[in-house]
């Protein structure tokens, strides 16, 4: 075997502010550009139900500005020089984000401080904004026939109404109600420095950052913040079986959910030894998945594995197959319990693992170059409980991670009584 890639430790500088704001600055000097990330500690896992899409709406409403930045003009004057801007919103936190000249980051800083406290929600720009987020929700969802296959599956995988068993973007009727009240409400219990992280990445070094960030978001006070909440256990009756047949269905496709568990809740022993195994089972076209549906069997057009530690509660690990034309989705069926078989009673070999560490390995070299996808994973893991540490130390767990425990992992998460199987085939039924 060649070995390991070698993942060097990227520079991070962090400090804390007094009102508890964290700071994380990834100086580099590459390029004259930088980036300012700002995490907020809350997300759709943190509503209730009837109340869904809150965090979302009110991600919108971030833009539609204070006492000195009017509506919209936030992004308007980002453009303006130059730069871009935008936002997300998950189910454990929320990112505002720009992009811009490394001379200009005292007025994205400036701006963004500025909304972190003085943030103006008025009914005439809550009403159409609603609309906004209502064509969203049927561009990206109502209209999206996988997309309301999705929804169905964690509704029953987490349980209908429990944190990640509701969608980021909320329920048709909770939008409809959220007005000015339930919008600033949320906003003055969630948005507060000693909730949120400052990530700033680029041709910046931490004294310029320290001087801005003291001096913009410094003066901002900090509020009680309540302990979040999120399930150990999924929903119950499992497994289930979700089959959504839509005449917009084109092309069906066969997918598999299994409960699994995070960094921060259940056996995270495993979540190392997942990633490789998602990576080796279908993370390219080289996987087990891949090889076997797609390359030899020629019953599938793509065939993959997925799973991410980075959450709160309970997460999931995923199988997605989409079927060739000719292909019956028994056959799809059979061809990946034979696989997920193999794999259960045979194990993995020495080589497979080294492949799909080396490949996670050079994803996190590349990550380290880039000025979204490198703030972005500081921003997901310090705002899910996690630690610069755990950033640093990643490269040494992956590498750490052998057959035996890839093996341990997957009979561990590969349990039909913590799973959801999901078909979505045109209206006239699967082949």
């Amino acid at each position: 075997m060649a070995g390991l890639l070698t993942v060097r430790r990227r520079p991070a500088e962090s400090f804390v502010l007094g009102n508890g704001l964290q700071v994380v600055v990834l100086s580099s000097s590459r390029a004259p550009i930088v980036n300012q990330l700002v995490v907020y500690k809350v997300g759709s896992a943190d509503e209730t139900l009837g109340r869904t899409g809150i965090a979302h709406f009110l991600e919108h409403m971030m833009f539609k500005g204070t006492a000195a930045v009017g509506p919209n003009e936030f992004s308007r004057l980002v453009s303006r020089h130059g730069g871009r801007s935008n936002a997300y919103t998950s189910f454990d936190s929320t990112g505002y984000h720009q992009t811009i000249a490394a001379d200009r980051l005292e007025l994205i800083m400036r701006m963004e401080a500025d909304r972190m406290t003085n943030l103006r929600i008025l009914e005439k720009e809550v009403t159409p904004e609603r609309q906004v987020v209502l064509e969203e929700r049927r561009t990206r969802v109502d209209n999206v026939p996988g997309a309301l296959l999705g929804e169905a599956v964690r509704e029953q995988l987490f349980g209908h109404g429990r944190p990640y068993g509701m969608p980021v973007i909320g329920y048709v009727d909770d939008i409809r109600r959220l007005g000015v009240n339930e919008l600033m409400a949320f906003y003055r219990r969630h948005y507060s420095p000693n909730n949120a992280v400052l990530i700033v990445a680029g041709d910046a070094t931490v004294e310029s950052v320290r001087k801005l960030a003291e001096q913009f978001y410094g003066p901002i006070g900090a509020r009680r913040v309540e302990p979040r909440r999120r399930p150990s256990t999924g929903g119950t009756g499992l497994p289930h079986r979700v089959v959504r047949a839509d005449a917009r269905v084109a092309e069906p496709r066969w997918m598999r959910d299994y409960l699994a568990p995070s960094l921060r809740v259940g056996e995270s022993r495993y979540t190392h030894a997942l990633q490789v195994l998602a990576y080796l089972f279908g993370g390219s076209e080289t996987s087990r998945l891949s090889r076997a549906l797609v390359a030899r069997d020629r019953i599938a057009l793509s065939a993959w594995a997925s799973y991410s530690p980075f959450s709160l509660g309970i997460t999931t690990f995923g199988l997605s197959i989409h079927p060739a034309p000719q292909a019956k989705v028994a056959q799809i069926e059979e061809a990946v319990r034979d696989q997920l078989s193999r794999l259960l009673d045979e194990g993995v070999a020495p080589d497979e693992v080294e492949r799909a560490q080396n490949q996670l390995l050079a994803g996190a070299i590349y990550s380290q170059d880039s000025l979204s996808s490198g703030p972005r994973l500081y921003g997901t893991m310090l705002s899910t409980g996690g630690t610069i540490a755990d950033i640093d130390e990643w490269p040494q767990r992956i590498a750490a991670v052998g057959p035996a425990d890839v093996l341990a992992a997957a009979r561990s998460v590969w349990r039909d009584d913590g799973s959801i199987t999901s078909l979505l085939t045109p209206a006239e039924g699967g082949r």
